[in-house]
């Protein structure tokens, strides 16, 4: 029974590795899947796509109403009336004193024959000689909109919303801002408001009438009347700080946002705004501060709270943060250049292959040399040499953007052949890339790697003709191993002997001494090398050993 049991088991766990393997494999690396998140919530983009439609509608809208002169003050067109408009009525009253009875039955045949023009003549006659009488205002606003007599309307509706009869300031106020007429809206709401009851409704008609008489000042007066009334209001606060920001009065826009962040719960619009305020003041600790706050309520629709938290954590020096917001803004499929540029920087020191999908989409979407060569220089770091040599090879033979002029072309260029053993094409490639910058030193060093990996012992004689004993920093161990190739052991001893002397000597170096020596006729010193390596070794052995027992053992 032993044996069946076995074999089950092993038979369990192959399965269970392969599995492991299947789901390991099919998981997919964040940055080969830009866009991924938007798959999953779209609902941005069609708020997105919303507003611009929204936008461009307003546009072709006021276009409109400016050609034709429909939603403005029609009285003051300069002899352009749009086609909507008609002239007022010239009326000349009924003769004789008014008749209640006479009145109501004149009205009643003049209606019942169509004779509506001298119903509204009636009406007209009756108001004028009865002010106070509700009814015939009533009738006269009846007739008036059949016969389109907007201002006689307006009037009529101006006149009971000053008396407080039911829902005449309601349709006044409506009138008034469709014919456009900001002083009578702002004469029957701006009183309602000071007095701490007016909708938010009819705020946002109020303040825009105010802006139509450019008096944004007048508003936030209001405004700050309502709140001494009523306490703080959300709306009124965020509506007092976007006309303060119209006025440039950035202390009291910030202020009133603030306020709605202290009274009220913190949202990532309130946020944006607040934190823009405070960029404009050179506090970038404190906007990104104020994003942060919020930073756990904003979701996937609320891209420019991602853009902007992006743009201040690297101003900070949040990378972590900026990592956070970039990488969503890329998922998304939303990050813009600059985004993707930033996210390149972020992880290309960690994930050079992360970096390169990145620049690669970049050079994808925007075409701009910069994602180019980030490219070759990512893919060269990651080791994918053959995504190196598929970029190298899609400049096209015109180069429209002059790729090939810059020097990192070319040491892409050699470190791709270098690693494909294409020697010949390496060195032509580094050689391109001196000739671009004759100064280069990366393109010296990995030009000497290139010929020592090669065993070209012809070019590096020739190479290394001048003074080869005071090589630059950077050049120095590279240097070492190509006179080492050529045999002249002494000459890349003294360079050994000369490598950071002001550094303890660690094992590995010192066993390359001893090999220098060894081939310099100097086994003696070579041995007594090899013995110090030795004994630090045995010394560290011990140290761990006696370090990793504890006191009962």
């Amino acid at each position: 029974m032993t044996t069946p049991k076995l074999l089950l088991g092993i038979i369990l766990l192959a399965v269970g590795v392969t599995a492991q393997a299947q789901d390991s494999a099919a998981a997919t690396p964040w940055w080969k899947a830009p866009g991924s998140l938007a798959a999953d919530d779209a609902k941005w983009r069609a708020e997105d796509d919303k507003q611009k439609d929204n936008a461009d509608a307003f546009a072709a809208s006021l276009a409109q109403s400016i050609k034709t002169g429909k939603g403005m003050g029609y009285l003051d067109q300069g002899g352009v009336s749009p086609s909507w408009y008609k002239p007022p009525m010239l009326v000349e009253p009924f003769p004789g004193s008014y008749s209640p009875e006479l009145y109501e039955l004149a009205y009643n045949v003049f209606l019942k024959t169509g004779q509506l023009k001298e119903a509204y003549r009636l009406a007209y006659t009756a108001v004028v000689q009865v002010p106070g009488n509700v009814l015939w205002r009533q009738r006269l606003i009846q007739v008036g909109t059949w016969l389109e007599q907007r201002e006689t309307v307006l009037q009529q509706w101006q006149w009971m919303a000053q008396r407080d009869l039911p829902g005449a300031r309601a349709a006044a106020v409506k009138l008034a801002a469709a014919l456009s007429r900001p002083d009578i809206v702002i004469q029957l709401l701006s009183p309602v408001a000071r007095a701490g009851q007016l909708s938010d409704a009819d705020w946002k008609t109020l303040i825009y009438a105010y802006g139509q008489l450019s008096e944004p000042d007048k508003a936030i007066a209001d405004i700050n009347q309502s709140l001494q009334h009523t306490g703080p209001k959300r709306f009124l606060l965020e509506q007092k700080a976007y006309l303060s920001y119209q006025r440039g009065e950035i202390a009291q826009s910030l202020a009133a946002l603030q306020g709605v962040e202290k009274h009220f719960q913190a949202t990532p619009d309130i946020a944006i705004q607040e934190a823009r305020l405070l960029s404009m003041q050179g506090k970038y600790a404190e906007a990104f501060a104020a994003m942060d706050h919020v930073r756990s309520k904003a979701s996937l629709n609320d891209v420019p709270f991602w853009h902007l938290l992006a743009v201040l954590a690297w101003e900070v020096h949040d990378h972590e943060a900026a990592y956070d917001a970039e990488k969503k803004l890329y998922l998304l499929g939303a990050a813009s250049q600059y985004d993707l540029q930033r996210l390149i920087m972020l992880v290309g020191s960690k994930n050079p292959e992360a970096a390169l999908a990145v620049a690669q989409r970049g050079w994808k979407i925007y075409q701009f040399p910069y994602f180019y060569f980030e490219s070759l220089t990512y893919a060269g770091q990651a080791h994918e040499w053959k995504t190196l040599g598929q970029l190298l090879q899609s400049v096209p033979a015109h180069d429209p953007q002059d790729l090939r002029s810059y020097a990192t072309y070319w040491l892409a260029m050699g470190q791709w052949a270098n690693a494909v053993e294409n020697y010949p094409a390496a060195e032509w490639a580094y050689a391109e890339a001196l000739r671009l910058n004759p100064e280069d030193e990366i393109a010296k060093n990995n030009l000497l790697w290139m010929l020592v990996d090669s065993g070209n012992v012809h070019a590096l004689r020739a190479l290394l003709a001048g003074d080869v004993l005071q090589p630059p920093e950077s050049l120095r161990n590279v240097t070492q191993n190509a006179l080492e190739r050529l045999g002249h052991n002494t000459t890349a001893l003294f360079l050994a002997r000369q490598n950071l002397p002001s550094l303890k000597p660690n094992s590995l170096r010192l066993l390359n001494e001893a090999s220098l020596w060894e081939s310099a006729g100097s086994p003696g010193i070579a041995w007594s090398l090899r013995q110090n390596v030795i004994a630090d070794s045995l010394s560290s052995l011990q140290k761990n050993h006696w370090q990793g027992v504890t006191p009962h053992e």
